[in-house]
């Protein structure tokens, strides 16, 4: 990692890693995400929706995704199991700190804390 990034953005292009997108056939607004590292191993996001939400309305829509956002859901955000009785949130996060190490990991859950995209 080069010197400590202050966004998640930066996050994303100091790690090196690539984000392939494509749409979910079967739901609406929904994409597969699967970010990429140098070395070739994969984190793959099956299914995700991301909005964006007018704070003066509350309105909200739905948008593509980008590196940040989906950091941020590595990050931890609303992760649904597949089974009954599955931790699925530990599940996810000890998938995300495999995938990115303990220190980008922990830089990626402070930074998507502070809400730096």
């Amino acid at each position: 990692m080069q010197p400590t990034p202050g966004t998640l953005s930066d996050l994303f292009r100091s790690l090196d890693l690539t984000l392939t997108i494509r749409s979910v056939d079967d739901e609406e607004d929904a994409w597969a995400c699967t970010l990429t590292r140098p070395d070739g191993a994969t984190y793959e996001i099956d299914s995700v929706t991301f909005f964006d939400v007018d704070p003066d309305s509350n309105d909200e829509w739905a948008v593509e995704p980008t590196p940040s956002r989906v950091l941020s859901v590595l990050a931890g955000g609303d992760v649904e199991g597949d089974e009954d009785g599955v931790d699925a949130q530990a599940e996810s996060e000890a998938a995300a700190r495999t995938f990115l190490g303990d220190e980008a990991y922990a830089l990626l859950q402070e930074l998507d804390a502070a809400g730096l995209e």
